[in-house]
């Protein structure tokens, strides 16, 4: 766009001078040669092809002397580029026809180089700046998406962070109630109800008793609380995730997509499940990449676990029988996923197409029924 202004101020300047000093029958000749040229270079990348146009461009003003006049125009081409030295061939016309030319053309004509290299440095110049500004602005921006994306990152560990010490904190608590207040109130139920067996006195013996059921209630309070306390301080996701980056074996990814919160014994049953997956990864496969996927649908709980490892095929023929038939033996350790998969009367689907797959369901009414 900046060279495309200037091109057309450079012609409008050559093309006054033009119409002042040249008076021919054949006067839009060296016009259209000029624009012809001038376009053609314009359109070229190459900067060898926009040095041959000047060459010939020169010839033309050697059988066109008018053609002189227009030369700025086509100089501003290869100006203050690899090839710049031989812009002042354009004076060769100007010496081989000196006679043709009157001294304020010759002036003028001097005037428009000098000016053609002026604009040309400008416009690169502004080029180069607007170039670097582009840089710097995407650079800038890229750095601020980085930084955003840092900040997100140690914001979503933070919150990690501090729900799993919310749930490590509320786990101690439950233990020490458990341990300091229950065990209080245990030896006090020992010792009221040691005071009923002594105790001969009827008023006596009702106020232990009431105070025997008062203290047997609040124990049963606590213990419920507790027992609800530590359901909710295990966490799903913290203790797969623990799994999974305690992984070494190789490469694995995790996917959770759950949006409520299951009952405690289907949560140590997913993770129990999850680790025999993991242990027998180990143990029998080659695999390179593992892939855990745990989501939660509408009406099931959904537990995908593939890996792509290989098996020679004598034992996948007999692998295959075993499933297929559900005939599972204790070193391959699928009996124990398919027996905590039943007891939620769920299904487990096992293939080993493409590596090992498991892929379990757990209908939500049928469990929510079985608890």
């Amino acid at each position: 766009m900046f060279e495309i202004h200037d091109k057309i101020l450079l012609f409008l300047c050559c093309f006054t001078l033009y119409m002042l000093e040249v008076h021919s029958a054949y006067a839009i000749v060296p016009i259209i040669l000029a624009v012809t040229f001038s376009c053609l270079s314009s359109y070229q990348d190459d900067r060898r092809l926009k040095l041959g146009l000047f060459l010939i461009y020169i010839a033309c003003c050697q059988l066109v002397p008018n053609c002189f006049i227009f030369l700025p125009l086509i100089i501003y081409d290869i100006a203050l580029y690899d090839y710049q030295i031989l812009s002042f061939l354009g004076l060769f016309p100007l010496f081989l026809n000196f006679q043709h030319y009157n001294s304020s053309v010759v002036l003028l004509s001097f005037v428009f180089f000098i000016l053609a290299w002026i604009m040309k440095y400008k416009t690169i110049s502004s080029i180069r700046l607007q170039a670097e500004f582009n840089e710097l602005r995407d650079t800038s921006k890229e750095l601020s998406l980085l930084q955003e994306q840092k900040n997100q990152s140690i914001l979503e560990n933070q919150d990690y962070e501090i729900n799993v010490a919310t749930l490590n904190e509320r786990n101690r608590i439950s233990k020490e109630i458990h341990d300091n207040i229950g065990h209080l109130l245990s030896r006090s139920l020992l010792q009221i109800g040691a005071l009923l067996t002594i105790s001969k006195e009827d008023v006596t013996r009702e106020g232990l008793t009431s105070l025997k059921e008062s203290i047997s209630g609040g124990m049963d309070s606590i213990r419920s609380s507790i027992h609800n306390m530590h359901d909710e301080s295990i966490d799903l996701f913290t203790n797969i995730d623990t799994l999974v980056k305690d992984f070494a074996f190789c490469s694995i990814s995790f996917e959770y997509d759950m949006k409520s919160n299951p009952e405690i014994k289907l949560k140590y049953s997913l993770i129990a499940i999850i680790k025999e997956a993991l242990a027998n990864i180990i143990k029998h496969s080659n695999a390179t990449k593992v892939s855990i996927c745990l989501r939660e649908h509408p009406a099931m709980y959904q537990l995908i676990i593939q890996d792509n490892g290989t098996m020679e095929e004598q034992k996948q023929l007999k692998l295959s029988k075993l499933i297929e038939n559900q005939l599972y033996y204790d070193g391959i350790g699928i009996q124990n996923i398919t027996d905590r998969v039943k007891s939620f009367r769920g299904n487990i689907n096992i293939t080993l197409d493409k590596g090992f797959k498991i892929f379990i369901t757990i209908p939500k009414e049928t469990y929510r029924k079985n608890n």
